[in-house]
């Protein structure tokens, strides 16, 4: 099978490019980082492509709230094309969306994807991650700054972790089946909250506790009842993750 990854040199498009990959799938990278055969998503074109991941956005809800123009173009404007020319060729797509937009109105980055959700085509998922973590991501995350103890401060919301190889089974799964009777969203997380400040404990932290920004939810744990009816369950837990990761002093 062709597939065509957008983002495919980031933490979630890294690791489902491999895996498929592995299975033998052709991949198809749209990533500026895939060098020397770079793509931009702007310029995104169908290629005879049997499925297309679409992944490739800006994700700091913080950084939506200083340059939200930035965010509209990538995230919407981008996104909207990919959706059209997805459903001109009957390509199914998934699409990602965030945990952000059960509450999409407290930063243009949720309502960029309460706007993609709302452009997008029957055959056509969106995949509402909740918090990703795991081999790979951004310095700036929180679970690998809590590894490093590299962390001043935490805060009282609850997030649900979930493990990048957790998502990349999830997705396999999906692709397994036909996309026409998939629901048009899905939560992708573990279905377990838990409280941010008590994960420092976990790695020795003693760090002030203090509000969190309010264009950040209160809480962002998913239902994963539809998921977990189409046979899907993760496997990793954050607490342990952390217990077995965390930094010898």
């Amino acid at each position: 099978m062709k597939v065509a990854i957008t983002g495919s040199r980031g933490l979630i498009g890294s690791h489902i490019k491999n895996r498929l990959k592995n299975d033998g799938h052709y991949i198809t990278e749209w990533d500026l980082k895939a060098s020397p055969m770079s793509h931009d998503i702007s310029e995104f074109e169908y290629n005879g492509d049997d499925y297309v991941i679409h992944l490739a956005a800006y994700a700091d809800v913080r950084a939506s709230i200083k340059n939200p123009q930035l965010y509209w173009k990538n995230n919407v404007v981008n996104t909207t094309r990919i959706q059209k020319i997805c459903h001109e060729n009957n390509v199914p797509l998934f699409y990602a969306s965030s945990s952000c937009i059960h509450n999409w109105w407290l930063s243009p980055y949720g309502t960029s994807k309460k706007a993609n959700e709302e452009t997008a085509f029957s055959n056509q998922v969106g995949l509402r991650f909740t918090t990703v973590y795991g081999e790979g991501a951004r310095e700036s995350m929180l679970i690998g700054k809590l590894i490093k103890g590299d962390v001043p401060y935490l805060t009282s919301h609850v997030r649900d972790f979930i493990h990048v190889s957790d998502v990349v089974e999830a997705i396999v799964l999906m692709m397994s089946k036909d996309i026409s009777i998939l629901d048009s969203v899905y939560d992708v997380g573990t279905g377990n909250g838990v409280i941010v400040h008590e994960l420092g404990k976990i790695v020795g932290l003693d760090v002030p506790i203090r509000e969190g920004y309010e264009c950040e939810a209160q809480d962002n744990t998913a239902d994963i009842t539809p998921l977990k009816k189409l046979g899907w369950n993760p496997k990793i837990d954050v607490k342990k993750y952390l217990q077995d990761h965390k930094k010898v002093v």
